[in-house]
């Protein structure tokens, strides 16, 4: 993959062009933006890197937190040391005292040699913990302790170690909810949310859609060996009109999937994009589906086909429906009132493919 700096900054604020170290700062981190929201967001960064304050980022996934995160270590004195990231979803009771403390030598069954943990090898730069709301109960008390007296033993250990890494951590989840429900240590909590940064959806920050698109396609277009690829402006209309409920990450992965697939030497153009992408923006259907293109002329035939509008309509429903099921097929089905079999079956004759359970 291609350096970002090979871009120009061409996406960034006029206003970094008199600052070329938080330029320098932006590139390393990968985060491109025009929207004031982000503008503002980028101006707390700069207020909070210096400090060693623990900071809580919150907001939907594919947002951008742990390019945030790594956009506060570089701003930060601590930006030539170690950014150490942690996903606290897949850990749990051994396995979790394991990942940041680390162990001795003969401390349980397989262990032959030492191995440092995360607390360890974050030393005195940036311990980044993603998806912090997903710790067990059982294990937040240890790591609360840990922030508290900043010291820790590896597994099988005797010797105290000094923990000096500065805490990032992320989360989707609503976690003073889960403090009022007693599955989050309501003093954990207030421990990590010194500083409480909300990322917006991108969604919220429509100005960027375009520039990150652009961006993207660029990147991945370099990388596949396809440097000319361009959105076409009617393409670029349709991407800044859709939802984007995976946000930045949503935007990234199809970019990527149109350099791979696009097949012409000519711009991208909206018949390119997915289809379900194209129903959900009002776009028109390409004329070899057999389906009902709307028209404003009275007198099309077209327009008027039963078996066309059915079609659309149906697929319409369906993604409507997946849409509000946050992307269960499972709770889609039930919303249409039909079996998850007939769902398949009905994705399938239309040639729709939707991500989920």
């Amino acid at each position: 993959m291609m350096d970002p700096r090979a871009y120009g900054g061409k996406f960034l604020p006029q206003e970094l062009d008199a600052d070329p170290e938080a330029r320098a700062a932006m590139h390393e981190a990968g985060l491109l933006f025009r929207s004031e929201a982000m503008r503002s967001l980028y101006r707390v960064a700069i207020q909070v890197a210096g400090s060693d304050a623990p900071v809580l980022l919150t907001g939907e996934s594919g947002t951008g937190k742990e390019i945030f995160a790594r956009l506060l270590h570089t701003l930060s004195n601590r930006s030539g040391r170690p950014f150490v990231p942690v996903n606290c979803g897949v850990l749990s009771g051994e396995l979790f005292a394991d990942k940041f403390f680390g162990h001795e030598p003969g401390a349980f069954t397989g262990a032959t040699r030492l191995q440092k943990g995360s607390f360890e090898m974050a030393a005195d730069g940036t311990l980044f913990l993603d998806e912090v709301g997903e710790i067990p109960l059982a294990n937040q008390v240890d790591f609360l302790r840990v922030l508290e007296e900043r010291t820790f033993k590896r597994l099988g250990g005797e010797k105290d170690l000094g923990f000096r890494a500065r805490i990032v951590a992320a989360t989707n989840r609503a976690l003073p909810d889960m403090v009022r429900a007693g599955r989050f240590r309501p003093d954990l909590f207030y421990r990590l949310n010194v500083i409480p940064i909300a990322l917006p959806s991108l969604r919220e920050r429509s100005d960027d859609i375009a520039p990150l698109a652009e961006y993207f396609l660029w990147l991945f277009g370099h990388h596949y060996h396809r440097p000319d690829l361009r959105l076409s402006p009617a393409a670029l209309a349709l991407l800044t009109r859709h939802h984007w409920p995976g946000n930045v990450r949503e935007l990234k992965n199809l970019m990527e999937r149109v350099a791979l697939l696009h097949k012409s030497e000519g711009p991208v153009m909206p018949d390119d994009l997915p289809l379900e992408l194209r129903l959900e923006c009002g776009q028109d259907l390409p004329p070899d589906l057999g389906l009902a293109r709307p028209t404003l002329a009275a007198h099309d035939a077209a327009d008027l086909n039963l078996d066309g509008v059915v079609r659309r309509a149906e697929m319409a429903a369906m993604l409507r429906a997946y849409k509000v099921a946050g992307g269960s097929k499972q709770r889609t089905a039930e919303l249409l009132g039909i079996s998850p079999r007939t769902l398949r079956h009905k994705l399938a004759q239309y040639g729709l493919k939707l991500e989920g359970d």
